[in-house]
């Protein structure tokens, strides 16, 4: 009797606790309850300050393409953030932006921005003129506007009032410091209504205005889509337009910048680079985090030498390259894209020269090549059905899965054909094998953006 009595104030005793204890989940224990209650202060602000008839716009941040509805950030130096807050008007659909401050203990409302758009494709938030302070850069879209679709905006703290210098037109825009004087220039590219030339500005803030720094016509380039600062090599700073050509294939143009005669020169014009008569139609990027920007060009492997044009070629591999001093390119990344299937192939090291692709429809095959350009299968990749993936144990237990959705999956497997081949090329076929044995490692869902 003791006994069930016990075990009846032991199940009491649990269920009185479990009442009035809260147990926190892994979140809530790495976030102090101060700044938990902070964060939700700052949220109730933003609602209550938003304008009637509008709903929160989250935007996209340039630094880590995740979208935001509420940015805060010390703008103006004084040790208090401020909340930075996009808003979409449910009467007219237009964005705009308000920013709220703290001034005794209370937050209030600094200024409204309304924008003469229905969509914010970039926020940025940088120090333009090296003064410490930062900027807010807020690049919109215009569809009327058939020349120059775009705008950006500059918004900035000025004895602590909030100025704005609004909607300047542009095609495309990068913000860079390209004459490492701790300050930042704003690349733009517009497009004349004269005589239709695309036209390069190089443009600094100097702490109230937009003051043009340099400006160049770019004769040769049709149609850019992106521009792209950073090193050739060592310090020697450069700017890259990728574009389409009159022929509808891409290419991109280089301008060599001079940081003690501050002027820019294309590399065309130096007969060393020159020579190579390159066609870059991969977009230029950094692809190793160097500070370094690699030019890029399709190819059908194994041989990276020669550049592909006619994309409609099936198995090209995305080549990147770096610009060495002797203007001679040496490959450092090659990246092999399905855009129909949807995935992307980081390439081993291991592989180049001793490959190739093979692809249709629904399957690809990478194959080791030897010295007598001979294929020994390597790597098989399929298109799988949904159904047929679940209903068959067999094909999952000889497949990786490497990605799906509601409809199908990809899968792929990595074969031995070893024994085929002599010692030597034998010990390449397998280290390059041994590479890619978790096929998941080398092989990502392709994300568009």
């Amino acid at each position: 009797m003791k006994k069930i009595i016990l075990a009846v104030f032991v199940i009491l005793t649990t269920i009185m606790l479990s009442s009035c204890l809260k147990i926190a989940t892994p979140e809530e224990l790495l976030v102090s309850p101060a700044l938990n209650q902070e964060k939700r202060e700052m949220k109730e602000a933003v609602d209550n300050f938003r304008p009637p008839n509008s709903a929160s716009y989250p935007v996209i941040m340039s630094d880590s393409d995740r979208s935001m509805s509420m940015i805060i950030s010390d703008l103006d130096l004084d040790s208090s953030s401020e909340i930075i807050s996009f808003y979409k008007s449910k009467v007219d659909d237009k964005i705009g932006m308000f920013i709220l401050k703290k001034v005794d203990n209370i937050w209030v409302k600094k200024d409204d921005i309304k924008f003469n758009t229905y969509e914010i494709s970039e926020f940025m938030i940088e120090d333009l003129n090296g003064n410490g302070k930062k900027e807010l850069i807020v690049e919109s879209y215009e569809p009327e506007n058939t020349l120059n679709p775009r705008n950006y905006s500059i918004i900035y703290f000025d004895n602590k009032e909030v100025k704005v210098i609004k909607e300047i037109p542009n095609m495309i825009i990068e913000i860079a410091d390209i004459n490492s004087d701790g300050r930042k220039e704003i690349f733009s590219i517009t497009k004349n209504l004269s005589d239709l030339d695309y036209v390069l500005n190089i443009d600094e803030f100097d702490g109230s205005k937009i003051v043009n720094y340099r400006k160049k016509v770019l004769k040769d380039i049709k149609k850019p889509y992106n521009i792209s600062i950073g090193k050739i090599f060592d310090e020697q700073m450069a700017i890259f337009i990728d574009y389409i050509g009159d022929n509808k294939y891409e290419n991109t143009d280089i301008l060599v910048f001079n940081k003690d005669h501050k002027v820019l020169t294309d590399m065309r014009d130096i007969q060393e680079f020159n020579k190579g008569n390159y066609q870059f139609n991969v977009q230029s990027q950094d692809v190793d985090n160097d500070g370094i920007i690699e030019v890029g060009y399709k190819f059908k492997a194994p041989n990276y030498s020669v550049s592909i044009q006619d994309t409609k070629e099936g198995g090209l591999i995305n080549g990147y390259f770096k610009i060495k001093k002797d203007y001679k390119l040496e490959l450092v990344k090659e990246v092999y894209e399905n855009i129909k299937l949807g995935y992307v192939m980081n390439i081993p090291k291991l592989f180049t020269g001793k490959y190739t692709i093979n692809e249709n429809d629904m399957n690809t095959n990478i194959n080791f090549i030897n010295h007598l350009g001979k294929e020994y299968p390597l790597i098989q990749i399929n298109y799988i059905k949904k159904y047929e993936w679940q209903q068959d144990n067999e094909l999952r237990n000889s497949m990786q899965l490497i990605t799906e959705n509601q409809d199908y999956v990809i899968a792929g497997k990595v074969l031995d054909y070893s024994d085929s081949l002599d010692d030597k090329e034998r010990e390449s076929y397998l280290q390059m094998r041994s590479s890619v044995q978790i096929l998941s490692n080398v092989i990502k869902e392709r994300l568009y953006k």
